[in-house]
């Protein structure tokens, strides 16, 4: 449970959305942290060619 604790207090203190946390009530916080705004990661499978692919095109300009 810690890490709850942790994650709640650095989304309060550095409002990394730019919510205004600072100048809402405590009612208004408790909102605007139930608001679904945020993208949940999600797990996609990539062909190695793809991945090969990318690693060209870094290659490629990191020679240039």
């Amino acid at each position: 449970m810690p890490d709850f604790y942790e994650t709640l207090i650095n989304e309060l203190s550095t409002d990394p959305l730019g919510r205004g946390y600072a100048s809402m009530t405590d009612e208004e916080v408790a909102a605007s942290l139930k608001e679904r705004n945020r993208r949940v990661p999600t797990q996609r499978f990539i062909s190695m060619r793809a991945i090969a692919a990318v690693l060209d095109d870094l290659v490629f300009h990191y020679q240039q």
